[in-house]
């Protein structure tokens, strides 16, 4: 029976890592006639202050062989010019799309402005003013000029370019963003229902923390389902707003975890867990506290969260491990789990750059909601066996 249970375990591994894997290589192949990154061709010039701003420069161009990691270090300068040539293309639309981009920033098209977030300079601290953010930039027909150059502005911590630069067709771009955001959206909508529906059996049922933590957990899910969208700020463009969004919905989600697993598989590890879901809660809130009160520290509180996550993420699979031969209910949440660390991990090395895809794509929020409905299983199945019980008597 263990050899069994053993040889389920693994064969889920191995085909979620195949379904990842696959899914990563066929994004990767695709190609996208109304869209072409702009991933080469990049040069770049600091400027001291906005008093010392002059204007476009003329000469003293470097280039980078990335837009996001430049060759020479900021030291505390404001100012940061890019420019690159738009390349050839049969669009009769054409535009330029920027999926991150940390302060406020212009772009001209030669020397015409074309775009402006925000305003240079601004008093406040604007690091993360157009982070998670996509630009949707339309080229003025009537300019000659095919040098695009984009002059940004922060006084916090990081300046420039966060995401890719693309070139392509403005009303393809906005139909297949639309497309592609249709299922984060639609998962988020059902997340937000089964939030609502499991606050319900919360007080219905007196209070159980269990049910709680499960509308805490899937309400964190839905939340980073609607963060990663491209069409969110269609319906709210308030800088800071997504920032926050995100930020409740990766910094908070673990302690809810780690709360269903102290009130689902019970003692053995019990106290451990129990008291590692309090302090990541605390420590949450605090990182939350100093992001609102500066957006800055989001930079200092991601990268921790990001370690700490990772480590829990271990701790997790190792109580998976654990408890799998334990019950099925102890499967059913090892399916939810590895799906949901499985999708994730593939959207890091998305992220950092070790899968490469001509069209970027997210799975993480599909493998959440996996996790999710694995969950609602498991109480589903609570459910009907403390019926079963007083029916019995």
């Amino acid at each position: 029976m263990k050899a069994k249970a053993v040889l389920i375990l693994f064969l889920l591994l191995i085909s979620n890592t195949i379904f990842f894997t696959y899914s990563a290589n066929s994004q990767g192949d695709a190609s996208s006639t109304s869209l072409q990154r702009m991933e080469q061709g990049w040069e770049y010039q600091w400027v001291k202050s906005v008093e010392a701003d002059s204007g476009i420069p003329h000469t003293g161009w470097m280039p980078t062989e990335n837009v996001k990691e430049l060759d020479e270090p900021r030291e505390d300068r404001d100012i940061l010019y890019l420019r690159n040539t738009y390349p050839e293309g049969a669009w009769i639309d054409p535009a330029i799309f920027i999926s991150f981009m940390y302060g406020t920033f212009e772009v001209y098209q030669g020397d015409q402005l074309i775009y402006q977030y925000g305003n240079i300079p601004e008093t406040d601290t604007v690091t993360y003013k157009g982070y998670n953010r996509r630009h949707f930039i339309e080229l003025d027909p009537t300019v000659a000029s095919d040098q695009i150059i984009i002059r940004s502005y922060s006084n916090g911590n990081l300046i420039g370019v966060s995401g890719a630069v693309s070139a392509g067709s403005h009303s393809s771009y906005l139909t297949k963003m639309i497309r592609d955001d249709f299922d984060k959206i639609v998962i988020g909508a059902i997340q937000i229902f089964i939030t609502v529906l499991a606050l319900v059996f919360f007080m219905i049922k007196r209070f159980p923390v269990l049910y709680l933590a499960y509308a805490a957990m899937t309400f964190c899910a839905a939340l980073y389902s609607f963060s990663i969208t491209g069409s969110k700020q269609f319906i709210i463009d308030v800088p800071y707003v997504w920032i926050y969004v995100f930020q409740i919905a990766v910094f908070f989600r673990s302690a809810f975890d780690f709360l269903i697993i102290d009130k689902l598989f019970g003692p053995g590890y019990k106290k451990w867990v129990r008291r590692l879901w309090q302090i990541h809660l605390v420590l949450a809130v605090i990182a939350f506290t100093l992001s609102v009160i500066n957006p800055d520290y989001f930079t200092m509180t991601k990268g921790v969260f990001e370690k700490l996550s990772g480590f829990e993420v271990l701790l997790i699979l190792a109580i998976v491990i654990r408890v799998f031969l334990r019950n099925t209910d102890a499967k059913i949440y090892a399916v939810g789990f590895l799906s949901m660390a499985g999708f994730m991990v593939r959207d890091l090395l998305v992220f950092t750059g070790v899968i490469y895809l001509k069209e970027f794509y997210l799975l993480g929020h599909l493998g959440q909601f996996i996790l999710v409905l694995a969950i609602g299983i498991i109480l589903v199945r609570q459910h009907r066996g403390d019926g079963d019980r007083r029916l019995s008597r």
